[in-house]
């Protein structure tokens, strides 16, 4: 009996022990990760799985561009005429050339896929009255609308600068509304695509999608990369499992690279948590 008490008294204790240690295992099984910061969240709910420094302000990049697309899904139709001015044509990381015609659905597509600058400042002034001021007037209004309490947007390509900010978890909020969407969805996931343009006559650009995950992650749904030497290496991604959703938020990683690696890791980690494996 004594022997049989022992026992149970040792196996008592065992658990006990573990009890207290499973949480400790859990937090320690997220990924270390340079991004300043981060997180992760099912769509579907809304749920943080993870952060890091979510609420810190940072500089969101070509991330940016995801407010840009869904405003201009949300106002225009796919035929819709976009002229590229010569302020746009001007832009930094462009292939578009002033006074060069393009259907929106088109030039979205080239926004989003190789983060064409001058493509964002297009749309912006198109759907701005030819005003880049006033259209990142809407852009906040929207991310008002969206919960984005702690982001202000001067520009609809995302080039530094002071007054151009947000946080991860808005950037979550945003994403949250674009992915909603089997309009963005269908620009985000593709791969690579001709885009043919209206004028010049016979035009047509190549474009392939610079967020890697959409051939290295299995699931991946698409995203949104941003780099500049302000922000960094950033990322938006989204990725399903068996019908389950999760969004991914990288900002400010060690380098371009980084960003992709992290990201991965921290969709591995949500998932593994929501299927209780952590």
């Amino acid at each position: 009996m004594q022997w049989k008490r022992r026992k149970e008294t040792a196996g008592f204790i065992l658990l006990l022990v573990l009890c207290l240690l499973l949480p400790g295992l859990a937090h320690a099984a997220a990924p270390e990760i340079s991004a300043d910061a981060a997180i992760v969240v099912d769509r579907g709910t809304g749920t943080v799985l993870y952060e890091k420094n979510a609420d810190k302000r940072e500089y969101p990049a070509s991330m940016t561009k995801m407010m840009t697309c869904l405003l201009a899904l949300e106002n225009g139709k796919p035929n819709r005429i976009i002229e590229a001015s010569a302020n746009a044509a001007d832009v930094e990381c462009t292939r578009l050339r002033g006074g060069e015609q393009i259907r929106l659905q088109d030039i979205l597509t080239q926004m989003m896929l190789i983060s064409d600058n001058g493509a964002a400042t297009a749309v912006g002034e198109s759907f701005g009255d030819g005003d880049i001021g006033y259209f990142a007037q809407k852009m906040n209004e929207r991310a008002k609308t969206l919960g984005m309490t702690s982001t202000h947007f001067v520009n609809a390509n995302g080039m530094p600068d002071a007054d151009h900010y947000t946080t991860a978890r808005d950037m979550s909020k945003l994403a949250m509304a674009a992915f909603a969407r089997p309009d963005f969805r269908q620009i985000v996931g593709t791969k690579e695509k001709n885009i043919y343009y209206i004028r010049p006559a016979g035009r047509v650009e190549n474009c392939e999608n610079t967020n890697e995950l959409l051939w290295s992650y299995a699931g991946c749904v698409g995203g949104k990369t941003g780099w500049t030497n302000a922000a960094r290496g950033c990322l938006t991604v989204a990725a399903d499992r068996d019908g389950h959703e999760l969004i991914a938020i990288v900002m400010h990683s060690a380098d371009e690279e980084s960003r992709f690696r992290e990201a991965a890791s921290l969709l591995d980690y949500g998932f593994a948590k929501e299927q209780g494996q952590l």
